[in-house]
């Protein structure tokens, strides 16, 4: 047996032994223990929640230091209702089957609950339960409220739980799509290649487990899964095609399907490169079908995370008034839900991007309130890449940039293959001069995803200006699609100055003049002032002189 699969061997077993002894010390029995899954029946509810913290307390602790692709983490579901117990000791019935189906819905190293459970143990145990809204399990009659288990920081422990508000109508939040991943197969014979649709599938699955905005299921899960992921692969000589296409699970609708060419060289930058794509396809095309799920729905049947969609809407087309929409979402949202982490994540960031852009009306509060919320997301969600980015841009904001560097380097930690994360990292590197490798990392982004945002191309001009390269920049100006990021519309206009387009960096600085006649030296100079430590900020503000704009404002 090969190193790597013994370890795996006693790792398990050691989880076994966990698992074990928390249960029988809360008051509970283990009935089967086949291959990575442990089912348990317990005497009480608390009893129950309290090995699962246990559990996964202990569980999750001493993997800090291992690399996210070797940690063994378990996912637990709770439910309290009736079981069925036969002659032999095995167990069955609808108890059962809910929480099977609520462990699916758990994160890695999380717990997810019933509302039975929620309100059985409602004071008695230290943990809070946030609303993941009703589910709607394959063979059970009636939707299923589901809870996350949040678990306290050691300083919290004698807090009483936080209990998540419910909105006074009867509605449902969005479950969270589950994809079921399927095996690639080769399209003819592959020969000793074969190995390739295994490690590619794996690979794929492995990457997708990374984000929050679906839930990768499979074996007998897979079949109730929302989205099934598969693909097809062909050799010609050394290059290889790969065909990944997301399709509803009964095959009804395909949402996509495209192909790659790529070179055999390294297999296993091929099996990070393709596992991107697909986590950037995947991630719009559930984002389209969430969007369409909105849309046949009135306002007045939102839930709480119905409004926090409805505010990233907003939030992606990146306008001053989509801002304001955005948060009188989130602000509905949080009322009815004032416990939801995703709405307080969408709430800082979209504070954090009106500090950044210069449109934050009372900047003091602005900070205030976005360092509040993070803070509270870095305590209670600490393993979440995007909490991390979102601090990387506050703290960046606040000239705390070796934080800044310290949590993109920790987002892209948790999440490798996001390309908004990548773009972090490389905005956090580019704050303190390290603006070639910003360039690399940018690019990296745009590799992982075909299709990406106007603003990653947007950063890596900047990125080049920075850089000194102004010539690259402009090779990238001309390549921008959309609306410029406000900030960026400085730095294009030096970009087209340095390079002697002076004509046209004239015709920006007007029509600029026109709609915003405060625009000057002075109002860019305080406008970045947090890059000047390491950036040379005097090369923009002496192009913009020359291109025309004016020292002081109209005021």
């Amino acid at each position: 047996m090969a190193a790597d699969e013994r370890a795996t061997v006693a790792a398990l077993d050691a989880a076994r032994a966990v698992f074990r002894t928390q249960i029988e010390a809360n008051q509970g029995r283990v009935i089967d223990m086949a291959g990575d899954s442990v089912l348990a029946v317990f005497e009480t509810a608390t009893g129950a929640v309290s090995a699962a913290l246990a559990i996964q307390t202990e569980l999750n602790a001493p993997v800090a230091d291992v690399p996210e692709d070797r940690r063994m983490r378990f996912r637990i579901g709770i439910h309290l209702g009736d079981v069925i117990e036969k002659g032999d000791g095995t167990i069955y019935g609808d108890g059962v089957n809910i929480a099977a189906r609520l462990e699916a819905l758990a994160e890695p190293g999380g717990i997810a609950t019933s509302e039975s459970i929620r309100t059985a143990v409602k004071g008695k145990v230290d943990a809070g339960f946030e609303d993941r809204g009703e589910q709607k399990f394959k063979n059970i009659a009636e939707p299923v409220r589901s809870f996350h288990v949040r678990f306290r920081p050691e300083g919290d422990r004698h807090e009483t739980p936080v209990e998540e508000h419910r909105t006074s109508k009867s509605t449902s939040e969005l479950g969270v799509p589950t994809v079921a991943v399927l095996p690639f197969r080769f399209i003819g014979n592959a020969g000793e290649q074969e190995y390739i649709a295994g490690a590619l599938t794996e690979s794929i699955g492995s990457a997708l487990t990374h984000f929050r905005e679906y839930k990768i299921v499979e074996g007998a899960d897979a079949q109730d899964a929302t989205y099934a992921l598969s693909g097809t692969l062909q050799l010609a000589g050394s290059r290889i095609r790969i065909g990944p296409q997301l399709s509803t699970t009964d095959g009804s609708r395909k949402l996509w399907s495209v192909k790659f060419d790529r070179e055999l060289a390294d297999v296993f930058e091929l099996q990070d490169e393709i596992s991107a794509i697909v986590a950037a396809y995947l991630g719009e095309a559930i984002w389209q079908e969430t969007a369409r799920a909105l849309a046949r729905k009135t306002k007045d049947d939102f839930s709480a995370l119905d409004w926090c969609y409805h505010a990233m809407e907003h939030i992606h087309r990146l306008t001053k008034e989509d801002f304001i929409e955005a948060k009188k979402a989130l602000e509905i949202a949080l009322r009815m839900s004032p416990e939801l982490l995703y709405a307080k994540f969408a709430l800082a960031f979209v504070l954090v991007l009106e500090l950044s852009w210069g449109l934050a009306s009372d900047v003091d509060s602005y900070r205030t309130d976005a360092l509040a919320l993070t803070e509270e997301l870095l305590r209670k969600d600490p393993a979440n890449a995007n909490t991390h980015r979102l601090a990387s841009r506050l703290y960046a904001l606040l000239d705390r940039h070796a934080e800044s560097l310290t949590h993109s380097e920790r987002a892209v930690a948790l999440n490798p293959y996001d390309g908004d994360v990548i773009v972090t990292h490389a905005l956090a590197l580019n704050l303190v001069g390290r603006c070639d490798e910003a360039i690399g990392w940018v690019e990296k982004a745009l590799r992982y995803n075909p299709q990406p945002p106007a603003y990653y191309r947007q950063l890596l001009m900047s990125f080049q200006f920075w850089a000194g390269d102004p010539v690259a920049a402009l090779e990238s100006l001309r390549r921008v699609g959309g609306a410029l990021i406000p900030t960026l519309h400085y730095v294009a206009i030096a970009v087209l100055q340095l390079n002697g387009a002076h004509e046209e960096a004239g015709s920006r600085i007007k029509a600029m003049l026109e709609t915003q006649p405060d625009s000057c030296v002075e109002s860019v100079k305080r406008l970045f002032a947090s890059y000047a430590a390491h950036l040379k900020v005097d090369v923009l503000l002496d192009a913009l002189r020359d291109a025309g704009l004016p020292e002081r404002g109209a005021g």
